[in-house]
């Protein structure tokens, strides 16, 4: 979550602070992976440089990743290594700058967007399996065996072992002196962050990568000045090519041979380097994004951009194809680095220092760049992560393993690919168990199937199953409402299913079911207009109602954009009928009966009586507004009429009850028994009573509606709303002669 009091930087200088630190950090990893990568690639060392310092020099500034690191890549390692045993190195040089072309015009063409189908159960897993191995792969470096070069992440290493088998050898070539070394730097680098240190500005503004960098390049001079037999050297500290002029400098550059321009091979090479470098930076750029605490988004297309004019560069200048690094990156973030000003101060230090101080690189031991990469790995692998992802559900936690796992146990571009093809699986999976609806209900007897906006191929089988499974004298509601694409083979088993529902005596209810293929949306219900209105009879009417508390029966509803309905209306309305119903919180008619704004008058009184003002508003509505029917509407348990079955007197209320109280005295002489609130038979007879007396007092008390009735421009009737089912049952006959 992001932090309420972080703000985005306005500028990239806003955080130099962090930058140069976070910078810093990175330039020290960044040397020697890029050097062991380059030996993976079988390349000449220097090209691994060459293609870190065009990441940070051109790459940075270029490219809109507001964190991302670009450089060598170590997935891309034996897809390089098996391409320059083929081509040459030269040749290879040349496929290298054709790869750099198609990533430029990969952006073009806007196939950047590829990156929003990545699923996050892959990323997170990405993230949490290179963690992994990078803790695993500094173990050895951080007790002195450094047999296998930094920046190899294959399980299966270049001294013949694996990562696990590697814990186990590490013990017959050990060094003290490394061990301690690693230990105090791993004391520098969690201490360095905790409050009591950073009360001091000293602390504050030194990064502690260098602090532990300089304090182990320090014990380590202490001992070869003292105890020189202790000391760490050679393969045990940071090697790099030795350049003493600008002359050895440029010696290391090499150029590619566009003579090669005719091989076959070459365009191979290019197309598989494109699209396999493209691939990482897409995963790296939503990966690193995730992990941004300003939740900057990185532009896809123009990083494929930036990236293939930097494999460009690269390429010209001798260099390794790059990528926007998974590593790197998430070590610049981990660190602290806000902006993209920590990637250009990484490329101007390899450069600086590869040229102008390269003895002092050589004084650096790995077994503190292991101190400093087993507390990023760490983070990048929080068991946090992984109850997350187990709390989102199988179908993502199962991709997440299996990307670590593959990771782990192959290397990175492998566990990716596993990664990938598993979600797949599980995305399939998922959608042919729960996709084909949005919501399966069952009320009773009745199952209401909802399906969703695409309904494919993938699901016939699971809607087949489902509607095989209906028991006989079932109620079934399909509602295709939301559907905006429905299979062929899906329509066919839907139509197939309302042929055979008959046959199986269950009742078939389909909503909108307009087709097959893609299909236009439902078109929207507007509100009643005046010649809708004006020619509609009370029948056509009480129709409409029938026909709306059928949808809420079902739980279907007609499409309407209430506030397309709040601008339709403005300027009149034209109700087609009023309804006096209960006060009761569960009588909402405009629900009961799917109507929408502008499409009725409602009149609310406890216990649905009629007055005076009441008997105006209905009066004003017929005759004024035009409306055709008046409904009166009672419902079952009504708390009003159980008053009156009982006698309550309160206040106001009293005289309230004493207008049903007709109702209960005709129902104790019809039945001969005496009416109380405790029998809810007597109760219910009593509703259904005190409806057809309000009904028949409308009649009797406006002569204007009575004669309305009698013309044939209005019907009254009555109707009872059954609370536990949902249904109105309408008094047939009564008071309905249009």
């Amino acid at each position: 979550m992001t932090d309420p009091h972080l703000t985005r930087p306005h500028s990239i200088w806003a955080h130099l602070k962090d930058d140069v630190s976070a910078g810093i950090a990175v330039f020290l990893v960044a040397l020697p992976l890029s050097l062991g990568i380059a030996l993976a690639s079988g390349a000449p060392l220097f090209s691994g440089l060459i293609t870190g310092i065009i990441g940070g020099l051109l790459v940075a500034p270029l490219s809109k990743s507001a964190l991302g690191i670009s450089g060598p890549a170590a997935g891309l390692a034996v897809l390089v290594l098996s391409s320059i045993e083929e081509l040459g190195f030269h040749a290879f040089l040349l496929a290298v700058i054709i790869a750099g072309c198609l990533q430029i015009l990969m952006g073009l063409v806007k196939a950047g967007g590829i990156s929003g189908y990545f699923p996050s159960s892959v990323i997170s897993g990405m993230l949490s399996g290179i963690g992994i191995i990078l803790f695993l792969k500094q173990i050895p470096h951080a007790v002195g065996y450094d047999r296998d070069y930094e920046g190899d992440f294959r399980f299966v290493q270049s001294d013949s072992y694996s990562s696990f088998s590697e814990l186990l050898h590490m013990w017959e070539s050990t060094s003290p002196t490394a061990m301690v070394i690693a230990l105090v730097s791993l004391l520098i680098l969690i201490l360095w962050e905790r409050p009591f240190m950073q009360r001091y500005r000293f602390c504050q503004w030194v990064p502690r990568v260098l602090v532990a960098i300089i304090v182990a390049i320090g014990l380590n001079q202490g001992l070869l000045a003292y105890r020189p037999e202790w000391a760490l050297t050679g393969g045990h500290l940071v090697v790099l090519p030795m350049m003493n002029t600008l002359g050895d400098f440029i010696s290391q550059l090499n150029a590619p041979d566009f003579g090669a321009f005719r091989q076959a091979n070459v365009y191979k090479a290019a197309v598989t380097l494109a699209l396999v470098a493209s691939l990482e930076t897409l995963l790296a750029v939503e990966a690193i994004d995730k992990l941004d605490t300003y939740r900057r988004s990185t532009p896809t297309n123009r990083e494929l951009m930036v990236q293939g004019i930097g494999n460009i560069s690269a390429a010209l200048l001798g260099g390794l194809p790059m990528t926007q690094v998974v590593v790197r990156s998430s070590f610049n973030v981990q660190l602290g680095a806000k902006s993209r000003v920590s990637a250009f101060i990484q490329g101007v230090l390899l450069l600086l220092t590869v040229i102008l101080i390269p003895t002092l690189l050589h004084k650096i031991p790995l077994a503190c760049l292991a101190a400093i990469l087993l507390v990023v790995s760490y983070k990048m692998a929080r068991p946090q992560t992984v109850k997350a992802m187990y709390q989102a559900g199988l179908y993502h936690f199962i991709p997440f393993c299996a990307t670590i796992i593959g990771m782990v146990l192959t290397d990175i571009l492998v566990g990716l690919a596993i990664g990938l093809v598993i979600a797949l699986v599980s995305i399939l999976l998922e959608n042919h168990k729960n996709s084909f609806y949005f919501q399966k209900m069952r009320v009773g007897n009745k199952t209401i199937l909802r399906l969703s906006e695409h309904v494919s191929f993938l699901n016939k089988a699971n809607i087949q199953k489902t509607l095989q499974a209906l028991p006989a004298h079932s109620q079934v509601v399909i509602d295709a409402t939301r559907s905006k694409y429905i299979d062929y083979d899906v329509y066919e088993i839907l139509e197939r299913f309302r042929q055979e529902a008959p046959l199986r005596h269950i009742g078939l209810t389909l909503q909108n079911l307009r087709g097959y293929g893609s299909l236009p949306p439902v078109t929207n219900a507007g509100p009643t207009t005046y010649n809708d209105q004006q020619a509609l009879t009370p029948a056509q009417v009480l129709a409409i109602l029938k026909e709306g508390n059928e949808h809420f029966v079902n739980n279907l509803a007609s499409n309407r954009n209430l506030l397309e309905q709040v601008n339709d209306t403005r300027q009149g309305q034209f109700p087609i009928a009023i309804i006096l119903s209960c006060m009761d919180s569960r009588t909402s008619v405009e629900l009961i009966f799917d109507q929408g704004l502008g499409d009725i008058f409602s009149t609310r009184v406890a216990g649905n009586v009629i007055n005076d003002d009441i008997l105006g508003s209905m009066e004003y509505a017929c005759k004024i507004a035009g409306s055709k029917l008046i409904v009166v509407l009672g419902h079952s348990h009504c708390g009003a009429i159980k008053g009156a079955c009982d006698h309550v007197q309160l206040d106001h209320l009293t005289g309230l009850l004493a207008k049903i109280q007709p109702a209960v005295t005709a129902v104790s002489a019809e039945t001969g028994r005496t009416v109380s609130a405790a029998d809810p038979d007597l109760v219910q007879q009593v509703a259904d009573k005190s409806v057809l007396l309000t009904v028949a007092q409308i009649k009797a008390r406006s002569p204007l509606l009575n004669g309305m009735l009698a013309s044939g421009e209005l019907g009254i009737v009555g109707g009872m709303y059954d609370i536990e089912t949902g249904k109105v049952r309408f008094y047939e006959g009564e008071g309905l002669n249009g």
